[in-house]
């Protein structure tokens, strides 16, 4: 009887250690791990709002095809996240919906551009021709026409065992010679559950 308890307990071990069995879920819905921090939803439904949202406003293209400077959004909620998502996935469905409307400009890799830019000039890597066969040299680094920026914002609430959370993410476009708003939009959400779901 012993040994058959031993077998048991080690079965019962080995089959504990092998945890929750992977599935594939819907980005768009929330998962059984409950919490009331920011999903994949809240990221996706979010960006598709701030890109329909730009779209749709004729003063961000009255002087012809904007060139943007997205920068990440400021996180001022309880949640540690990677903010730079937002901007990724606005980014995208802008590009995929725009239909070349809007240009970006990227600035997060300033420093290699740059140093390609020196490489061209002294004659240590190919140069791009133009259609007559001439190099191209001539273009300069892009200035921006608007500023892409953005701030999540949270009411957070805790009783140890339940917490509730309304979250706001706001993001505007800032006129890169004037400093105006031309455009600006939010979505927000507040979710309410158990304590203790843990955010990365």
């Amino acid at each position: 009887m012993t040994h058959l308890r031993q077998a048991l307990t080690l079965l019962a071990l080995a089959l504990g250690g092998c945890g929750t069995p992977m599935q594939r879920v819907d980005p768009d819905q929330d998962d059984a791990l409950g919490g009331t921090g920011i999903d994949s939803a809240d990221l996706r439904a979010t960006a598709d709002k701030m890109a329909r949202s730009i779209l749709a406003m004729d003063r961000v293209f009255a002087r012809g095809t904007p060139y943007v400077v997205v920068q990440s959004p400021e996180n001022r909620t309880r949640f540690q996240i990677d903010d730079s998502i937002f901007v990724q996935k606005i980014i995208t469905y802008l590009t995929q919906n725009a239909a070349g409307r809007v240009q970006f400009i990227d600035r997060e890799h300033w420093e290699i551009i740059q140093k390609e830019r020196q490489l061209k000039r002294s004659g240590a890597v190919s140069v791009p021709v133009d259609a007559s066969g001439q190099p191209n040299l001539a273009a300069a680094p892009l200035g921006t026409d608007y500023f892409l920026t953005g701030v999540l914002q949270a009411i957070s609430k805790s009783t140890g065992r339940a917490a509730s959370d309304y979250v706001q993410a706001t993001f505007r476009l800032v006129d890169a010679e004037t400093g105006a708003i031309v455009w600006q939009d939010d979505f927000d959400w507040k979710k309410v559950g158990a304590s203790g779901v843990i955010y990365r």
